[in-house]
């Protein structure tokens, strides 16, 4: 009687770290991008940054995830709509010869440009990039473009988020980091039982 009570007593506590283990296993698999992109930011300022310089350069849907980006191209300087998103005011606009697949949004304005050579001089731009669909103002940044433009953007559209340092939260890459530590010390207290 007594080893049965034992028994049950050690099964229980081992379903503990267990599902300690498989919560933080799972959200450190889930944010693992965010914790090693974060990690290298922060820890040694340095953000390796993935170019695009065309349509076929685009990830694909199986690829989309938001990353730090850099874009390489020709603003649409025509269709620059301007409009209020949570306290502020964002110019989004598209790439040239990108087929309504890419977008830029920056609260800093288009610059218009000064000269004729200067509207087919091409520009490196930075920042976080993201699948539209996933974004927060996906449906308002399609209607802007349709009521401003009649452009319709593609259904596998990206947006990139202007930004020359574009990191995650200090906070995630802080949860992300901990859920790190809680997943290696619940396995240690899995194997030491």
């Amino acid at each position: 009687m007594a080893k049965a009570r034992k028994k049950k007593k050690k099964s229980r506590g081992r379903l503990v770290p267990f599902l300690f283990f498989l919560i933080a296993a799972g959200l450190l698999f889930w944010g693992r991008h965010e914790l090693l992109w974060g990690a290298k930011g922060y820890l040694l300022d340095e953000i390796d940054f993935y170019r695009i310089e065309g349509q076929l350069d685009l990830p694909s849907s199986a690829e989309a995830r938001v990353r730090p980006a850099e874009v390489v191209g020709i603003p649409d300087y025509k269709n620059a709509p301007r409009f209020p998103n949570e306290g502020r005011s964002l110019t989004c606009y598209r790439m040239v010869n990108f087929g309504n697949r890419l977008c830029v949004c920056t609260d800093k304005g288009l610059a218009r440009p000064k000269a004729i050579d200067e509207i087919i001089k091409v520009r490196t731009i930075r920042g976080r990039l993201e699948d539209l669909t996933k974004s927060r103002i996906n449906d308002d940044l399609r209607r802007v473009f349709l009521k401003s433009g009649g452009i319709h953007l593609a259904q596998d559209a990206f947006l990139l988020y202007e930004d020359p340092a574009p990191l995650p939260s200090k906070a995630k890459v802080g949860f992300l980091a901990f859920c790190g530590i809680l997943c290696c010390l619940s396995a240690y207290r899995l194997i030491k039982q």
